[in-house]
């Protein structure tokens, strides 16, 4: 009993979060330090997740989530929520998590958030609350954004590589032709350039409507980018192949 008692103490001052922005790699780790830091200064036990560039580091085990007072989720693209059902959630932009530490950690330990009940990714907001709705929207397109960069960077990097073999290396018909520089660029600027509409219109379905966006946002994208309506038309595919899954859900 005296043991039940002490955990149930513990847990009042006790919360864990998740940490996450579109590029995976400042303001993810500096809203970590920003609320370890501020949890130290008030006494409290913190864990955070970082949901950064190459992947979750720190991941919460089931363990640490039943025994928190509350989870914030200060983020800015899609997270891994379900895990949180039945708990006090806080969510909130990753900005607020690097300037308004001590106030989350406060609403978190006196249990100042709705308590998530799990489904799709918009299941505990207010369908009628514009702000939220707004919110989701960036949430949604951010998430679309962060996934597709990789493809981005990574398309870039080897193009620049190819040319480190000449400019016009990879064009057969050029004197400076090298078969590598053609491959780089091929492969580089075709095939992951190619992949950035289609990659964006899938994330972002995805964060509307869960795994079952995915394959429609991806297709929705494929189209837009096979027809020539680019970023743009990759957007309204993702968006409108998310809403439409949500609606047949």
């Amino acid at each position: 009993m005296c043991k039940n008692t002490q955990n149930i103490a513990d847990s009042k001052r006790f919360v864990v979060a998740v940490t996450a922005c579109p590029t995976g790699i400042a303001h993810t780790y500096m809203a970590a330090d920003s609320l370890k830091a501020k949890a130290a200064e008030m006494g409290v036990d913190i864990k955070v997740e970082t949901n950064g560039s190459s992947g979750a580091k720190n991941v919460l085990t089931p363990e640490e989530i039943a025994n928190a007072a509350a989870i914030i989720v200060a983020a800015d693209t899609k997270v891994e929520m379900e895990r949180f059902s039945g708990k006090h959630v806080l969510e909130t932009a990753v900005a607020d998590g690097i300037r308004k530490p001590q106030e989350l950690i406060e609403k978190a330990l006196k249990q100042d958030a709705p308590v998530y009940k799990g489904g799709s990714a918009d299941s505990s907001r207010s369908a009628g609350n514009q702000k939220e709705q707004k919110a989701g929207i960036y949430k949604h397109l951010m998430n679309g954004v962060s996934n597709m960069l990789p493809f981005v960077v990574g398309g870039g990097i080897l193009i620049a590589i190819s040319f480190m073999f000449g400019y016009k290396a990879a064009d057969p018909n050029d004197p400076s032709y090298h078969p590598i520089a053609e491959a780089l660029m091929t492969i580089g600027g075709g095939n992951a350039f190619g992949l950035i509409v289609p990659i964006l219109a899938a994330f972002i379905a995805m964060s509307i409507a869960d795994r079952p966006g995915f394959a429609a946002g991806a297709v929705g994208g494929m189209l837009a980018a096979s027809g020539g309506a680019g970023f743009l038309g990759g957007i309204i595919a993702g968006f409108l192949a998310g809403y439409v899954v949500v609606g047949l859900k």
